[in-house]
């Protein structure tokens, strides 16, 4: 280490299940699932070409598939079954498996579309620098708003005038990013604008060699505060993540250029994790107000937790919205006047009762359930 950079060695562990999405998403005839074990394979889809062609199968699957019109029907792993495969036939084709632990009826013989995690080379799942700086950098504004009172109020204001523009959508996302190169941003001494945030560098998290975990699926939950007729105040939808499993853990680096992120005050790796935490907080804190006594015990976990990190997190981890209202009836009304104009279906207007936005987002394996995305980071060496 010397006195112009700071280069750490961390550990990022997932305390709760993590997706990572990496843009794909499977149907059901591009993945097998064993519903007697409860796994999903994923293939190697040249593998899989080849072990079709070499045993006259691929006229018969191509005919299969022109039949369906619903693929959330297809059970290819059943199909190979009755063809006589065994499981270690298909050893040669499967790229990586991944463990279900969505409750499914005993008649759903599938599933529906899966995401599947972003995968390194060796097919194993990990979480990209870009998202773990990304989250950084909302910390780090985070901390920056709550110490300039007259910037807050100005941005404020502006939000305000967003959130009743007749573009909402296009105003918040140029708002954005003013409010980012308003404290990320300074001039040189020939006036060229420089990116401060240039100054933070933050490495893959990848697993530790010999390190062995296989990924889970989820099917996406949540929590609300309105339950309809039936009272059913846990939601699910037809849609599956591949996730990373609660307890893996990951190592990374993580760069600072002191001379750079100085000129906004930070002067460490911890101070940046701090500030993220506390960023978290103020996110739990308001929807441990709402949904504290049916999920207390999600919320003490989350007391182990810094940040939370990948989808399904919820707007309240992601936004930093919120925090320019000083007021929080204030705050929403306004949310919930802005998600009711832009997202009608959803009949916010009518389910925003408690809180906006009005659920907590869950990772649902079993009885057992958690918040989803929730991480630890820690400094090493």
């Amino acid at each position: 280490m010397n006195d112009f950079l700071e280069s750490r060695i961390c550990r990022l562990t997932c305390v709760a299940p993590v997706h990572i999405g990496s843009g794909q998403v499977l149907k059901s005839f591009e993945y097998l699932y064993d519903k007697d074990r409860r796994q999903v394979y994923f293939l190697n889809e040249g593998k899989w070409a080849q072990f079709l062609a070499g045993n006259k199968l691929l006229d018969e699957f191509t005919a299969i598939l022109g039949r369906k019109s619903n693929f959330s029907r297809i059970n290819i792993w059943q199909w190979l079954q009755d063809k006589g495969f065994s499981a270690e036939a298909c050893d040669g084709f499967i790229k990586r498996k991944a463990a279900l632990k969505a409750e499914l009826s005993d008649e759903k013989g599938t599933l529906n579309d899966i995401s599947t995690g972003i995968c390194d080379g060796s097919g194993k799942l990990y979480v990209p620098g870009s998202s773990i700086k990304g989250m950084l950098r909302t910390g780090i504004i985070f901390h920056l708003l709550e110490n300039s009172p007259r910037m807050k109020n100005l941005f404020y204001r502006k939000l305000r005038d967003s959130l009743h523009a007749n573009d909402r959508k296009c105003d918040l996302r140029g708002l954005s990013d003013k409010l980012e190169n308003s404290f990320l941003e300074c001039k040189d001494e020939s006036n060229n604008v420089k990116k401060l945030l240039a100054g933070l560098r933050a490495g893959d998290a990848l697993a530790e060699d010999g390190a062995v975990f296989d990924s889970v699926i989820l099917q996406r939950t949540y929590g609300t505060t309105y339950g309809g007729r039936k009272k059913e105040f846990e939601k699910k939808l037809d849609v599956f993540w591949e996730c990373i499993p609660a307890g893996s853990e990951f190592m990374l680096q993580i760069s600072l250029d002191k001379a750079m992120l100085h000129k906004i005050g930070i002067g460490s790796i911890e101070e940046i994790f701090g500030y993220c935490r506390s960023f978290m907080q103020r996110g739990l804190h308001l929807q441990e107000k709402v949904f504290g006594r049916n999920y207390g015990a999600l919320f003490d976990e989350a007391q182990g937790a810094d940040c939370f990190l990948g989808a399904g997190t919820g707007f309240l981890q992601k936004s930093l919205w919120l925090s320019l209202f000083a007021d929080a009836g204030e705050a929403m009304r306004e949310l919930r006047g802005f998600l009711d104009q832009s997202f009608r279906i959803h009949r916010h207007r009518e389910q925003d009762k408690a809180i906006s936005p009005r659920t907590i987002k869950l990772a649902v394996s079993g009885r057992q359930k958690q918040m989803m995305g929730l991480c630890k980071l820690e400094v090493i060496s």
